[in-house]
């Protein structure tokens, strides 16, 4: 039999796992990203020669596979532990009580390792996929792809994957059930240190939920008085349709008013909206597959709001596909 032809949606955690475990089932995969790096929201903004990681800050590994995959990030030098001094409502902690990894120029680093051997189109939106006689075609903003692919893996936020596979089984109907929110983030640098007391912020109530300077992280020494805050996911929604420098602004105050003191005027203030940032309410699932039309979906909306439910979503859909083509199952990373 010759190789199932796979395309994969999606260059996130999620996807570039799915892909790599299809890979070393015995598929031919083509990745397609619509941004032009990897990473998804495990993203670094490069601007005006800072560097912000301004989506997901750091992860963690418990399961036996991501532990694995990240000793070998480890061993590459693209995952390195993160100690930060976190301040958290009412208590200081000196370091967090789990190890947290970064990657070493950025988050997207961390997924080094995986991408390196797969095909990844990058700044390529899919934003319609069809089934024919012979398979999946997929619908570009460049045109149709000329590939035909014998299954198609969708890893991109609940929402969105939703729109792609609707109308193609009533399978994809159960993808309404995850709840994902949105984030206002907010990249900022100081000409002198913010009066913070501590790498991290966290908050359990109010506006703001996070801040982190970024410049504590290894390999970001250059990034001197370099921060990054989340909005709550209360206080995004309310304000989803701001413009990005009210938004900026909004938050940046947020901070100071959280700190109990003026922070300095930012030399550098930009903002990012992620529509679709956080998971609130999984599917509980590994992920969705209709074994029918050879489709499926994955993502940490999935399991959990968390990097390593990505990880994980994304290779249990990639051997849900390997079972419907009677390919051998991966051996590593179990």
């Amino acid at each position: 039999m010759s190789k199932p032809q796979i395309a994969v949606i999606g260059a996130g955690m999620a996807g570039l796992a799915c892909a790599q475990e299809l890979e070393r089932g015995g598929a031919d995969v083509i990745v397609y990203e619509k941004s032009r790096g990897l990473g998804g929201r495990m993203a670094t903004r490069r601007q005006n020669g800072l560097r912000f990681d301004h989506g997901a800050q750091y992860v963690t590994a418990r399961s036996r596979p991501f532990t694995k995959y990240i000793e070998t990030a480890k061993r590459s030098g693209n995952a390195i532990p993160w100690k930060p001094s976190i301040a958290e409502d009412q208590r200081h902690l000196d370091a967090p009580f789990e190890e947290w990894l970064v990657g070493h120029s950025g988050m997207s680093s961390l997924l080094r390792p995986m991408a390196q051997r797969l095909r990844v189109k990058t700044g390529t939106r899919v934003h319609e996929i069809t089934r024919s006689r012979d398979g999946w075609l997929l619908e570009t903003d460049a045109g149709r792809e000329r590939q035909t692919f014998d299954a198609v893996a969708v890893a991109v936020p609940a929402p969105q994957a939703l729109t792609l596979l609707t109308a193609h089984s009533h399978t994809f109907r159960r993808l309404t059930m995850a709840r994902m929110t949105p984030c206002w983030s907010v990249m900022v640098r100081f000409d002198s240190p913010p009066p913070a007391g501590a790498d991290v912020h966290r908050w359990t109530g109010g506006p703001i939920a996070w801040a982190a300077c970024d410049s504590t992280k290894p390999g970001r020494q250059g990034n001197a008085h370099a921060w990054v805050l989340h909005g709550a996911p209360s206080w995004s929604q309310a304000h989803l349709e701001a413009d990005a420098q009210e938004a900026a602004r909004l938050l940046l105050r947020e901070f100071s008013i959280a700190l109990g003191q003026p922070v300095p005027a930012p030399a550098f203030l930009s903002a990012h909206r992620w529509r679709y940032a956080q998971v609130g309410q999984p599917l509980e699932l590994p992920c969705v597959i209709d074994e029918d039309t050879a489709a499926g979906a994955c993502g940490d909306w999935c399991i959990a709001p968390r990097v390593e439910g990505a990880f994980e979503s994304g290779r249990s859909l990639a051997r849900a596909l390997i079972s419907i083509f009677e390919l051998p199952a991966p051996g590593l990373l179990r």
